[in-house]
């Protein structure tokens, strides 16, 4: 049996001394070194934690979701090659428990940023020309959550219904927006899919007063020229109903 976890989730299993503590995402150098060298995996912590054991286990693995990232419904995981994200075909978990417990110390920064994180799943879902009836019974289940006064508990069961969703039809425009803000300034994945919230609803013309305050996150000077043609570079970004393209990515930027 294998534990993955990050530093401040390990204490949750003492007893298991087989540990492989994750940091942040893995490179796809170290995912491919990693890759199906478990039988057997308990994963307790957030997104990375948990796509690091879909990776590195070819049998079961079991999960405890201390974020609402919705990784444990999904047969994929990410990596990163250089400033790149990259998507590996991964098990999907065999079970997935959520422990009240272990949400206690979750720090305010961590809960905003897991919060956009599943609010983007459910849009990004809801506004792709692959959605389904289910996909989007399943975002709307989950925006009923975010909308509300909500639990630490009752937020990761909308990130792991959100999960499910982009299962069916896969995240667009706001992930990939995302991912250059990630691999070129470091900047963590919720935080920076809170960035991009309110300019991308605007241009989507969806109302996001309903479900949260729109996020004001300051971030550094970017090059906006290359935070948009790297978004463009992901296929996923067209497959919704408005057209993309360098100057409306740019216009998003702007705003």
């Amino acid at each position: 049996m294998l534990l993955v976890c990050s530093k401040s989730t390990r204490r949750y299993f003492p007893e298991i001394k087989n540990i492989h503590v994750v940091s942040g995402p893995l490179s796809y150098k170290e995912a491919l070194r990693l890759k199906d060298t478990a039988n057997k995996v308990i994963a307790v912590g957030g997104g990375a934690v948990i796509d690091a054991a879909k990776i590195i286990c070819k049998n079961k693995i079991v999960c405890f979701p201390t974020t609402a990232s919705g990784a444990c419904y999904t047969s994929h995981a990410v990596c990163w090659r250089g400033i790149e994200k990259v998507s590996i075909k991964a098990l999907i978990p065999k079970e997935v428990h959520v422990k009240k417990e272990f949400l206690k110390t979750l720090p305010k920064n961590v809960i905003d940023n897991t919060r956009y994180d599943a609010m983007s799943h459910c849009l990004d879902s809801m506004w792709s020309i692959n959605r389904t009836k289910q996909s989007v019974n399943l975002c709307e289940q989950a925006l009923e959550i975010l909308k509300g006064e909500h639990t630490k508990f009752d937020l990761i069961h909308a990130g792991n219904l959100a999960g499910e969703a982009i299962q069916i039809s896969p995240t667009t425009i706001l992930h990939s927006l995302s991912y250059p803000m990630t691999g070129i300034y470091s900047i963590s994945h919720g935080r920076a899919l809170g960035f991009f919230l309110r300019p991308v609803c605007e241009f989507m013309d969806f109302d996001l007063s309903p479900f949260m305050e729109s996020p004001n996150i300051l971030i550094p000077d970017i090059d906006r020229h290359l935070i948009a043609s790297e978004a463009l570079k992901y296929k996923k970004i067209f497959n919704i109903n408005k057209k993309v393209d360098y100057n409306s990515i740019m216009k998003i930027l702007d705003n």
